[in-house]
């Protein structure tokens, strides 16, 4: 008989929620001051816990920007979209899948991801943090794509198509969608699906 999982307890669910207080305020000085005039300290008063908690819950201060980037992926459900991604055997659904893991990223972390961006500009460590989750992004993009040539629906070449889709994907577009056209979130997803299923899949 398979076992249920363990659901977290009231312990381990406040310790999550303090790990992620603390890598929001983390993302949010670290957008406003920059990494190298944000101390811990800084961290810890707007998070509103100790030095000390900070260490113990996620690390030094170099491990805070590699637990952003976990934490947006998080944030917007992206590992349980791309489990089902990899699952999935109709090509349709696994276009639908990236539309929604690039609905999601922007509709819950865009704010977040302007301000890295934004920062990144002026800050070296922020322009690697931004650099590393545009990589996580194009090989998100590469699993997606390699997936849809598993099951034999690719029109195009890998190494094309993951260009393609990491484009038809990128923040920039998705801004481009909500503040210049003035598009839904819905409509963008809807967006995207379309013109990846027109641009990727073979007839």
């Amino acid at each position: 008989m398979e076992q249920e999982t363990a659901k977290p307890n009231r312990r381990q669910m406040q310790a999550a929620q303090t790990r992620r207080d603390i890598i929001l305020a983390a993302t949010q000085l670290f957008t406003e001051r920059g990494y190298a005039r944000t101390s811990v300290a800084d961290i810890a008063a707007r998070a509103g816990v100790s030095v000390q908690t900070i260490y113990s819950s996620v690390g030094q201060k170099a491990q805070l920007i590699t637990a952003m980037l976990d934490e947006i992926d998080s944030i917007a459900g992206i590992p349980e979209l791309a489990r089902q991604a990899a699952q999935a055997t109709d090509a349709r659904e696994i276009v639908g899948f990236q539309a929604r893991i690039t609905r999601q990223l922007n509709e819950r972390c865009r704010d977040i991801l302007a301000g890295v961006r934004s920062a990144s500009a002026v800050d070296p460590d922020l322009a690697a943090a931004y650099a590393a989750g545009n990589a996580r992004h194009v090989a998100g993009v590469r699993l997606t794509v390699e997936r849809l040539a598993a099951v034999g629906a690719l029109a195009l070449g890998v190494d094309q198509a993951v260009a393609t889709v990491s484009v038809l994907t990128s923040i920039d577009v998705y801004t481009q969608l909500t503040t210049d056209h003035g598009l839904s979130f819905d409509d963008c997803e809807a967006w995207v699906r379309t013109t990846l299923e027109t641009v990727l899949l073979s007839r």
